[in-house]
């Protein structure tokens, strides 16, 4: 083939998958609806296209093939048929063998050698009204051959592409400037020049992360397929529930997560939910429930997998851990509910009685906690026993840009990715050894009346012969769900950082993910947190760690920063809705016909006057020369600033979730969910 028949071919392919992703999705809701005409022209028009291309390619086998499937179609169309889950079953071995031939094509850009009369043959056996005999479902989803792993091509819809043109004539003509500038030597004009190009080269970079941005659909297009095969296979009853398909993030996450998801979903279905006799028995509708939900929080992707099974069975848990000595006794003793759960995600680990053709191998969770992990992420477990599992996934948005904190140890700056910040604590030479405890050999920092795993970030990447420095400020940070603190010597502001790979010589040390140049032209390496607690002996994995703490609070606590308004009320903002917290000079603040603003990240930011109750009247009572925190919340593409006073603490409160107020030490204060507005108002 030419180069130009080599392209046509591919974008077919790409078409091609993408039909059949759809045709699964059709023919599943045609199951749960075999009324829907909708689904069943849908599903039609898919093998009707495929069929017109393969003939236009000379690709006679799928075009035969094709052509069956089109046709049981049409007559089901025409009403000269009723639909059955079994035809729902041979139609999708058509797609599944159309995959198989289409991996082929792409390989080696010819169809296989071979026939599938066989296949055909049950097709039309479909097609004459007879009964599929036919034993089996179709080919489980997880066993279909694989698109590639990593498209080589993208959609982009023609306004962003319009976008991107004009910033990139924007930024030919800042930069034209900037030439001109120099070339006269006029530097009087160079700071607002030079501002100009910022600011367009931070618009440019916000519709270049448009266009590798994907709604999360696009990888949740084959779960209703999954879980149908797998239940199948289980003789288990499943209803799936999607929530938050426009969700957006980065393509590269979405194909790091298929495998990842896939595993979950298969042992959500297989292990989680019960077969319907016990489902019957427990007082359950014999039908499971299977709930996914994607939404952004904080400056991520949080996806939440949901089922209304058994639960996880934590005395058994604990007994297969202690049979195999993952877990020591004494480690056993302090061990929660929540740290058994974990258990689940070490290698090989498995409370399966049985081994089956799907799971109990004790394959797969850790799979998906190291396939997380390598992307920047987290992965944690809460389940009730019989009410269900639920397992959350946080991922950065992106992974070629990501906020970081810059901080300095030994001389040296550091990148710390946000996604792995908890908090920060101003630390004195003179309050720190006071402060400063020892369990076990390990120094712990005493916050909040809780004790933290202590490390010292220039000892770990120097040695002991740089522990005479001065800490300065205590990072507290989280890996999946446990704390620690690391004493650096120095914060800088947050950035936005270019991630890039690290060479072939420090591959092998692996307490950095990459590196960044700074604005200065130098290079700042990235940390690797869950590489820097293992190595500290802090992993997270059961049997590993000395001391930890989990940083999610437990089920029935919820966390607030406790704070204080411009006219002096105490308020207790929830925590999940506070993305960063920076500080403002008095002077950085402008009043705008539509309310206060200050320019931050090259952006203009609304400013929320944080107060309880009345509305603060004009002019503000701010001071000049005094700085104000302001809460930052970030939700999808919106972000916005809430102004305080002062911030005070971080509380705890146990019980239910917060409604409108707390109590704090005996006075009652207002409760305020920065998320739930936000919902509200979208």
């Amino acid at each position: 083939m030419s180069e130009l028949d080599d392209s046509i071919v591919d974008e077919f392919l790409v078409d091609s998958r993408e039909g059949l992703d759809r045709l699964d999705h059709d023919l599943v809701g045609l199951e749960q609806d075999p009324a829907s005409s909708a689904l069943l022209k849908s599903a039609f028009r898919t093998l009707h296209t495929i069929k017109g291309t393969c003939s236009f390619f000379g690709f006679r086998r799928l075009e035969k093939l094709t052509h069956a499937g089109e046709h049981l179609l049409a007559r089901l169309r025409s009403g000269e048929l009723a639909f059955t889950p079994a035809m729902a079953s041979t139609v999708l071995a058509v797609g599944d063998q159309v995959r198989t031939i289409l991996s082929h094509i792409k390989a080696h850009r010819c169809e296989p050698e071979g026939e599938d009369l066989a296949l055909i043959a049950r097709v039309e056996q479909a097609a004459s009204g007879e009964p599929d005999v036919t034993s089996g479902p179709a080919t489980p989803a997880e066993d279909i051959p694989a698109e590639s792993t990593t498209q080589a091509t993208v959609r982009v819809d023609v306004r962003v592409l319009d976008g991107l043109m004009n910033h990139v004539g924007e930024l030919v003509l800042a930069r034209n400037q900037l030439l001109q500038l120099v070339a006269i030597a006029d530097w009087a004009a160079l700071p607002a020049a030079s501002q100009r190009m910022d600011h367009v080269t931070s618009r440019l970079q916000e519709a270049i992360m448009r266009t590798r941005m994907q709604p999360i659909s696009t990888l949740w297009t084959r779960v209703p397929r999954l879980v149908r095969d797998v239940a199948s296979a289980c003789g288990k009853q499943v209803a799936l529930e999607m929530e938050g398909t426009d969700t957006e993030l980065d393509r590269s996450l979405v194909e790091a997560l298929k495998d990842p998801l896939t595993h979950l979903i298969r042992n959500a279905v297989d292990h989680g939910i019960e077969a319907p006799a016990a489902r019957k028995a427990a007082g359950k509708k014999t039908e499971g429930q299977l709930r996914l939900r994607a939404f952004h929080e904080a400056g991520q992707v949080v996806l939440e997998l949901s089922d209304d099974g058994a639960g996880l069975d934590v005395p058994r848990i604990r007994e297969k851990a202690l049979q195999r000595a993952v877990v020591s006794s004494e480690e056993a003793a302090r061990y929660t509910d929540a740290d058994w759960m974990r258990c689940i995600f070490l290698p090989g680990f498995s409370t399966a009685a049985s081994v089956t053709a799907i799971s109990g191998r004790g394959v797969g969770m850790d799979v998906v906690r190291t396939s997380i992990h390598r992307v920047g992420g987290t992965v944690d477990v809460h389940s009730e026993r019989g009410r269900g599992t639920t397992l959350r996934l946080r991922l950065p948005l992106t992974l070629a840009i990501i906020p970081a904190l810059i901080v300095d140890a030994a001389g040296d700056r550091y990148a710390i990715p946000q996604i792995n910040l908890v908090e920060l604590v101003r630390v004195s030479a003179a309050d720190l050894p006071a402060r400063i405890e020892s369990v076990q050999g390990a120094p712990v920092y005493r916050l909040r009346g809780q004790l933290l795993p202590l490390l010292s970030l220039a000892r770990e990447l120097h040695g002991p012969a740089s522990a005479g420095s001065t800490p300065r400020t205590l990072v507290v940070l989280q890996v999946d769900n446990r704390t620690f603190g690391l004493l650096t010597e120095g914060v800088h502001d947050t950035e936005e950082i270019v991630v890039k790979p690290l060479s072939e010589r420090l591959r092998t040390r692996t307490l950095f993910a990459g590196a960044t140049i700074r604005g200065d032209g130098r290079v700042a390496l990235i940390l690797d947190v869950s590489a820097l607690a293992a190595r500290a002996g802090l992993s997270t994995s059961p049997g590993e760690h000395s001391v930890a703490m989990p940083v999610a609070p437990a089920p029935g606590v919820h966390r607030a920063l406790l704070v204080h308004t411009l006219a002096g009320h105490a308020l207790a903002v929830a925590l999940p809705g506070v993305t960063r917290i920076e500080e403002f000079g008095a002077a950085a603040f402008e009043q705008l016909a539509d309310g206060p603003v200050v320019q931050y990240r090259d952006a203009v930011m609304p400013i929320v006057v944080l107060e309880s109750g009345a509305r603060m009247p004009a002019p503000w009572p701010l001071q000049a020369g005094r700085t104000y925190p302001v809460i930052i919340h970030d939700h999808k593409r919106e972000r916005c600033g809430y102004l305080v006073d002062r911030i005070d603490d971080v509380i705890e409160q146990t019980g239910p979730a917060p409604q409108g107020r707390v109590v704090h030490h005996g006075t009652i204060i207002e409760f305020v969910d920065l998320l739930a507005r936000a919902k509200e108002a979208a």
